[in-house]
C-alpha cells in the first residue's frame, strides 16, 4: 500500500475509534444538575448522545467552575412557533438582499428575511444578525410593564432592585397586516425606569430607520420635565445603574448596519434556555422574596437553577465602529430560522478581554392575538471584571403584552413618554 494510503487509512481508523468511543459514552440523566462539583467526571459523558464537553462554550465552562453556575439537564423539547410567520417566510424567500456598500436591508416585507442561512458562509453571519432584529418571530408589539431588575454585587449580595418598562413596536416586516406602519422607520423602542422614586422617570425612546443612518433618541429630563435630544450614539451607552448598553435590550437592539461588520464563525451545539421555569413572585414587598429563584446563599449570589437542554446555533462575531465600548461580541444564535433566540453573548473589552457574558432564557408564552411564540424570561448580564450583575426578569407569565393590537405609533412618539411611565 502507498504511504498516503496507509496514512489515509490510519487517520479513518482513529476517526471510527473516537466515534465509536463517543458512541458508548456513559449517557448522563435527565435532571442531572452539572456544577464545579462534577463537571470534570460529566464532561467525558455525553448528554442527548452529544458528549457534554463539547456542549460547553468557553464561558459557560469559565462560570460552572470559576462562579458557582449550575445547570439543570433537560431533554430538548419542541419550541413554538408562528405558522403565519412560516408561511410568509415561504411565501417571500429569495426576495430580500443586503446592499453590499451600506448592509441595508433591501425588498423586506414579512416574515424572516432569510430563509436559509449557511453556517459555513462567513458572509451569512449579517442575515442572522437580520432574522433577529428586523423579523416579527418575537412579536410585532412588546409592551413588559415592567420588567423586574436584580442588581448584584457579586462579593456583598443584592443591591437594589429596579423596574423598568420595556416597549418594542415594528413599524416594518410585522406578520399582521398592514405590514408597514411607517415610512423609512422600522420600530420604536422605549426603556424607562418606573421604581425607585428617585430614578423614576429615566429612560429613552429610540427611533431606528431602514437606510442605515443613526437612530434618533430622546431622553426625558425629569427635574424640567421635558424631552430632549440625545446624541445618537446614546444607543451605545450604558443603561442607567445597570451592566447593560443600551443596545443590548432583549438581547440586541442595534441595526446591523450601525456595526462594522459581521461574521459567521459556525454551526455548533450549546446548552441553551428555552423552557424557563422561572418567574418572579409579584406580591411581596421584600425584594429578596420577589427573586426566590436567586441563590442568595453564597458569592457570588447571581446564580439561578433553570433547565438547560441541547441546542444548535449559529455562531457570530460582531464588530462594533469605532467609539463604542466594545471591540467585539461573539453571539449564539438558535439554528431555527423562525425562533432565532440569542442564547448567549460574550463581550470583549477596549483590551480584547472578556469583560461580560450575556443569557437570554426563554419560554413559550401565549400572545394577545392568540399566537405562540418563544418568549424572554430573564435575562442575566455578568461583568465578569469588577464582580457585579443585573437579572432582568420579564412579568410573570400571562402579564407580558405581546403582540397587543392597541399599542399604535402615537404611543411610542417622544412627547408621549411621560405618560408611558404609568
Amino acid at each position: 500500500m502507498a504511504r498516503q494510503g496507509i496514512v489515509a487509512a490510519a487517520l479513518l481508523g482513529g476517526m471510527a475509534l473516537i466515534s465509536s468511543a463517543s458512541s458508548f459514552a456513559a449517557e448522563v440523566e435527565q435532571g442531572t444538575i452539572l456544577s464545579a462539583a462534577n463537571i470534570d467526571e460529566l464532561k467525558s459523558m455525553t448528554f442527548s448522545g452529544k458528549v457534554l464537553g463539547d456542549l460547553l462554550t468557553s464561558s459557560q465552562e469559565i462560570l460552572i467552575r470559576d462562579h458557582g453556575m449550575k445547570m439543570r439537564l433537560r431533554q430538548g423539547g419542541e419550541t413554538k412557533v408562528d405558522p403565519r410567520l412560516v408561511e410568509a417566510t415561504k411565501a417571500n424567500a429569495g426576495t430580500v438582499s443586503i446592499d453590499p456598500e451600506t448592509k441595508v436591508l433591501v425588498g423586506h416585507v414579512t416574515g424572516m428575511p432569510f430563509a436559509e442561512i449557511d453556517g459555513n458562509n462567513p458572509a451569512d453571519g449579517i442575515k442572522v444578525a437580520y432574522n433577529f432584529s428586523r423579523g416579527p418571530w418575537y412579536a410585532d408589539a412588546v409592551d413588559l410593564n415592567p420588567m423586574y431588575f436584580a442588581i448584584i454585587d457579586g462579593t456583598k449580595g443584592l443591591e437594589r432592585e429596579q423596574r423598568w418598562r420595556f416597549s418594542r413596536l415594528l413599524t416594518a416586516g410585522r406578520t399582521a397586516a398592514p405590514h408597514k406602519l411607517e415610512d423609512n422607520v422600522v420600530k420604536y423602542e422605549v426603556v424607562l425606569n418606573k421604581y425607585p422614586e428617585d430614578t423614576r422617570g429615566l429612560g429613552i425612546v429610540t427611533v431606528s430607520y431602514d437606510d442605515a443612518r443613526l437612530p434618533d433618541v430622546y431622553a426625558y429630563i425629569k427635574s424640567i420635565r421635558r424631552v430632549r435630544r440625545l446624541s445618537s450614539r446614546a444607543w451605545a451607552d450604558p443603561l442607567s445603574a445597570t451592566d447593560l448598553l443600551n443596545d443590548e435590550a432583549f438581547g440586541m437592539a442595534v441595526d446591523p448596519a450601525w456595526y462594522e461588520s459581521w461574521r459567521m464563525v459556525g454551526k455548533r451545539w450549546i446548552l441553551g434556555n428555552v423552557h424557563s421555569t422561572v418567574n418572579v413572585a409579584k406580591d411581596t414587598n421584600s425584594a429578596a422574596d420577589r427573586f426566590p429563584m436567586i441563590d442568595f446563599s453564597e458569592a457570588p449570589y447571581w446564580n439561578i437553577l433553570d433547565d438547560w437542554e441541547p441546542r444548535e446555533v449559529f455562531v457570530v462575531e460582531a464588530i462594533p465602529k469605532k467609539g463604542h465600548l466594545l471591540t467585539k461580541k461573539v453571539q449564539y444564535y438558535d439554528a431555527d430560522i423562525y425562533s432565532p433566540m440569542l442564547h448567549w453573548q460574550e463581550f470583549y473589552d477596549q483590551k480584547g478581554e472578556l469583560w461580560r457574558v450575556e443569557n437570554c432564557n426563554y419560554r413559550p408564552a401565549l400572545r394577545a392575538d392568540g399566537s405562540w411564540a418563544q418568549t424572554v424570561s430573564y435575562v442575566p448580564v455578568i461583568d465578569l471584571q469588577r464582580m457585579h450583575a443585573s437579572i432582568i426578569f420579564s412579568p410573570p407569565d400571562g402579564e407580558a403584552l405581546l403582540n397587543d393590537p392597541t399599542l399604535k405609533v402615537k404611543d411610542f412618539q417622544p412627547g408621549a413618554i411621560p405618560r408611558l411611565i404609568k
